[in-house]
């Protein structure tokens, strides 16, 4: 019989804020990490995502394990629990960054769910994947980021991840990861994988 493994009950209280942003490639990657890491100590996690289309590999598994994953796409329960959400599915977001007025709304929506779970006081963790997009895009002020990271609860965790998170939000993070590119497959034509890259 597995014993569940609590973290302490300092840690438990004092919940930072992580920045993972830049142009190389591992950002979603990182904050999937942590998710895993968190629930395998049976923190309460939340993973929201701004600019992706919810057909990412890794969302079916981390429901799987309790996670709330609320997703720029809406597919069935069914679809996410057998791993094979449908390529015919509504798509949320387009590839521009050109915003629309329902982009807007999915992406507000989004915003105030991941801010019910930061502040509720119930969640452990809470990543909001894309976020930096959503701003630079519109569809989400600096200021609602800077008010949410003051606003949280107090034991709450945050990993933002994204492209471009400005001056303002590093320096209220307490740590700040700039992922850098080097060398991608992109570059030479390839394109994303899935199982791979999403």
């Amino acid at each position: 019989m597995e014993t569940e493994i609590q973290p302490p009950a300092k840690q438990r209280k004092t919940g930072l804020v992580h920045v993972l942003t830049g142009d190389g490639n591992g950002k979603t990657t990182s904050a999937i990490g942590i998710v895993v890491r968190a629930s395998g100590r049976g923190m309460k996690a939340a993973f929201v995502q701004f600019l992706k289309n919810g057909l990412s590999s890794e969302l079916a598994p981390m429901q799987r394990m309790g996670v709330e994953v609320v997703s720029g796409a809406k597919y069935s329960e069914k679809d996410l629990s057998a791993g094979q959400p449908q390529e015919t599915v509504f798509m949320a977001y387009k590839s521009s960054l050109k915003a629309d007025e329902g982009d807007r709304q999915l992406a507000r929506a989004s915003f105030a769910k991941a801010t019910g779970f930061a502040r509720s006081g119930k969640y452990d963790l809470v990543v909001l994947d894309g976020i930096f997009g959503a701003v630079r895009a519109g569809l989400v002020t600096e200021a609602d980021v800077l008010n949410f990271l003051r606003e949280k609860a107090p034991n709450c965790e945050l990993v933002l991840t994204g492209r471009g998170a400005s001056p303002a939000i590093e320096a209220a993070a307490d740590y700040v990861t700039h992922v850098e590119k080097i060398k991608h497959p992109f570059d030479m034509g390839m394109t994303s994988r899935c199982g791979i890259d999403y």
